[in-house]
C-alpha cells in the first residue's frame, strides 16, 4: 500500500503516519511507503498518477485547501482514494463531487483510524491497482490469471480471456507481481494469482476461467499453503462485513 499525508502541521503528519503503521501492522497490510507533504502544492509537485493508493489530505491548510488540491489530483488520477481529515463536516458536497472515500475528523484515536482503514478496504484498492508493465502498458491487477514465460517473452492471461505479451524477463515479472501477497510460482516461468485457483492438483493448478497451469512438485507444498493463507484472508475480510 502506498500512501501521502498531505497537512501543514508536522504534529499531526507524524501522528497519523505512527496510527497508519500501526493499523496496516495489525490487519496484515504492507506499507511500502507512507510520504508527508507539508501542503498541497508540495504533493502536487511530486504527484504521478499511479504512484499512491490513498492520499489523507488536511481540508484546512494554508495555501491550497485539501479540496483544492483534490480537485487537481482528480485531473490526474480517478483511481487514488482520497481521506479527507477536517475538524467538520462544511465540505461534505465538495468531497462528494472529487469523489472522497471517507471524512477522518478531528480529533481522531487509533480506533477512529482502524475504523476509517476497515471501511477503505485496502485489499480491494490493492487489487484494483493499476500496474505498469516492462513495456509502458497497463492492466488491473485482479484481472490476471497468470503470466507465462517463454522465449524471452511473457505473455499474460486475463479473465476476460484476452492475453498481453511483452518482451521481459520473468525476474522483471516476479519482482512486479511476486512482492505481493496474492501472486506466487507455480513453477518454473509461470505466476499464477492466488486468488483465481479453483483447485490444485498432483501435476497442475486449475484455475477459475478453466485453464490447467502446471505446478511443479518442489513447489506444490508452498503453493498449497499461499493459497490457504489467501482463502484465509478472504474470509477474515468478509467477517469485518
Amino acid at each position: 500500500m502506498r500512501i501521502a499525508i498531505t497537512d501543514d502541521l508536522q504534529e499531526d503528519r507524524s501522528k497519523l503516519e505512527a496510527m497508519l503503521k500501526k493499523g496496516f501492522d495489525e490487519m496484515g497490510y504492507r506499507a511500502e511507503c507512507i510520504d508527508c507533504y507539508e501542503s498541497g502544492e508540495k504533493l502536487l509537485e511530486a504527484f504521478e498518477p499511479n504512484r499512491y493508493d490513498i492520499l489523507f489530505l488536511d481540508i484546512y491548510m494554508d495555501g491550497m485547501t485539501g479540496i483544492d488540491t483534490a480537485r487537481e489530483i482528480r485531473q490526474k488520477d480517478e483511481n487514488v482514494s482520497l481521506v479527507f481529515i477536517t475538524s467538520s463536516n462544511d465540505f461534505a458536497m465538495e468531497s462528494y463531487r472529487v469523489k472522497a472515500d471517507y471524512y477522518l475528523l478531528k480529533p481522531y484515536s487509533y480506533t477512529d483510524v482502524k475504523q476509517m482503514l476497515q471501511e477503505i478496504e485496502p485489499d480491494d484498492i490493492e487489487e484494483g491497482r493499476v500496474l505498469v508493465l516492462p513495456d509502458d502498458s497497463e492492466c488491473i491487477m485482479r484481472d490476471i490469471v497468470y503470466t507465462e514465460y517463454t522465449n524471452h517473452k511473457v505473455t499474460i492471461h486475463f479473465r476476460d480471456g484476452h492475453e498481453h505479451s511483452l518482451w521481459t524477463s520473468q525476474t522483471e515479472m516476479e519482482q512486479l507481481l511476486c512482492s505481493r501477497e496474492n501472486f506466487a510460482t507455480s513453477t518454473k516461468g509461470i505466476i499464477i494469482n492466488l486468488e483465481q485457483i479453483a483447485v490444485i492438483g498432483e501435476n497442475d493448478v486449475k484455475m477459475q476461467n478453466g485453464a490447467l497451469v502446471p505446478v511443479s512438485r518442489a513447489r506444490r507444498t508452498e503453493l498449497k499453503q499461499a493459497h490457504a493463507e489467501c482463502i484465509f484472508r478472504n474470509l477474515r475480510k468478509a467477517g469485518r462485513h
